[in-house]
């Protein structure tokens, strides 16, 4: 009879039943830091621009009551202040925030050992659903100068928290390794080609900018000491523009494209400028009010030279010249996709003055990224040619991983598989310790994988950066993958850390 045979259904079950009361307690306890800390960024900066204002009186009562609709504009919720919209909102804030949701999300992963995809829905569904409703109850409570609609906040808030959530989670818990699975190999190489366009992309904005800040100093400084006399207003205003950077890349972006951005009546492309006015901010003092210069079609340079390095990433694309072409296709879109996204949450209503609608033209913006990064990538691709140094180099790996294992001192493969043989054979269950401290032997299952053989808890799987071509190009031998999906990595005693 075995030893367990004697220990009662309940005490057995005990460590099992309080593992999962000490992952949801993790999970709560992550979400309940993740909002705290999210409201306290709301309270701090909302308490910085109050004490630094030369005007305004400081009130902490009104500053923790003005961080509720603070924290909602942290989430991309649209405000109405007097009746006046706003709901052109900083990205900044968003971006800190949407990390710190991931952060926590992977942490609770780790600590819970989640390790499959089905272990993963649940913790992303209840950190999104957690800030839908957190969000939509303070959209309710709102009675005042501020409010906001309470389905707005709903979907905002649970759509910001949901992406966060799975960000943070993808590569641990096997949802990346999923989408690999159910891709085929020019679609995932073109999926990672598209990421890379977005970081081009996102650069040349940057590039914009950083050049329009450069030749338009003087009218920001000029802003600035319009703006008032007072240490304290310079550092609002400041503050404002530090906080709607990320808005003014993509701005950087769609004018560099060509579609341009418009302010009310203000709209500024490289080739054509309609004057009108504009908020009286640093950050607002790059816009040109008169007529566009003949060297400002330089920027067109900037999208085509993201287009050149999309296809020259193509060209290491494995299989025909129509796999790499729907490689950058598919780039492309994700470009596109990414580029409609930004614009969209990067522009929106601007009180209901004379500035009135912010807009960086989002469709348009999507179909120039889609044509700027197709066209000249396909043209590389289809011109220059696959990548022969790097084919090579496949080959030769894929000939040397083919080749079988050879014994140093008799040649003989069979002895060193033999060897293998006898080293798996002596390799023992490792003891493992849960969350809540308890200690259990692994399972004697053969056809368990080794604790040996596995990573540490904070090296996810390995994602391979292609698939093998399909059955009718020539056959490669494909490396042997970890299926994340096998087991919960309740295996190891590293997750103690």
């Amino acid at each position: 009879m075995s030893v367990l045979d004697s220990i009662p259904h309940a005490i057995a079950d005990g460590p099992r039943e309080r593992r999962h009361g000490i992952r949801w307690w993790l999970l709560a306890v992550a979400v309940g830091a993740v909002l705290l800390a999210g409201y306290l960024v709301a309270a701090g900066l909302i308490a910085l621009v109050m004490a630094t204002a030369g005007s305004a009186q400081f009130d902490p009562l009104a500053v923790l009551v003005a961080a509720l609709p603070g924290w909602l504009a942290l989430h991309q919720t649209a405000l109405k202040i007097t009746d006046a919209p706003l709901s052109i909102l900083p990205l900044l804030p968003t971006a800190l925030v949407m990390l710190l949701i991931a952060a926590a999300s992977a942490w609770v992963a780790r600590r819970s050992r989640l390790r499959r995809p089905d272990q993963a829905w649940p913790l992303i569904t209840a950190m999104g659903l957690v800030h839908a409703f957190v969000g939509a109850a303070i959209a309710v409570v709102l009675d005042g100068p501020v409010n906001a609609v309470p389905v707005d906040a709903f979907l905002s808030c649970g759509l910001v928290a949901t992406i966060a959530s799975a960000a943070g989670v993808a590569n641990r818990c096997g949802l990346i390794y999923l989408v690999w699975e159910r891709v085929e190999a020019e679609v995932w190489s073109g999926l990672r080609l598209g990421l890379l366009a977005l970081a081009a992309l996102v650069a040349a904005g940057g590039v914009v900018l950083l050049a329009g800040i450069c030749l338009s100093a003087p009218e920001m400084v000029a802003a600035l000491a319009r703006l008032g006399s007072t240490a304290g207003d310079a550092i609002g205003a400041t503050l404002s523009s530090l906080l709607y950077l990320p808005n003014a890349v993509v701005a950087g972006w769609s004018f560099a494209a060509g579609t341009g951005l418009s302010i009310g009546r203000l709209e500024v492309q490289p080739l054509h400028v309609a004057p009108g006015p504009v908020p009286d901010l640093p950050l607002l003092a790059l816009l040109p009010t008169h007529d566009s210069a003949a060297w400002w079609a330089i920027v067109l340079g900037l999208p085509l030279v993201v287009g050149l390095l999309v296809g020259t990433a193509a060209r290491r694309v494995p299989g025909s010249l129509a796999r790499r072409l729907l490689a950058v296709g598919v780039a492309a879109a994700v470009a596109a996709m990414g580029t409609l996204l930004l614009a969209h949450v990067g522009g929106g209503d601007l009180g209901n003055g004379p500035f009135g609608q912010v807009t960086l033209r989002p469709v348009a913006l999507a179909a120039a990224t889609l044509c700027w990064v197709a066209i000249p990538a396909a043209a590389v691709t289809w011109l220059a040619g696959p990548d022969l140094d790097d084919e090579l180099g496949a080959d030769q790996a894929d000939a040397a991983d083919e080749a079988p294992p050879k014994d140093d001192a008799t040649g003989d493969p069979s002895d060193a598989a033999a060897s293998d043989v006898a080293d798996d054979t002596e390799t023992g269950a490792d003891e493992t310790t849960d969350v809540d401290g308890d200690r259990a032997d692994a399972p004697a299952d053969d056809n368990a994988p080794d604790a040996d053989a596995l990573e540490l808890d904070d090296l996810a799987p390995e994602i391979p950066h292609a698939r093998e071509a399909a059955e009718s190009e020539p056959s490669r031998s494909k490396p042997a993958e970890i299926d994340p999906t096998e087991f919960d990595g309740d295996l190891t005693g590293d997750d103690r850390r």
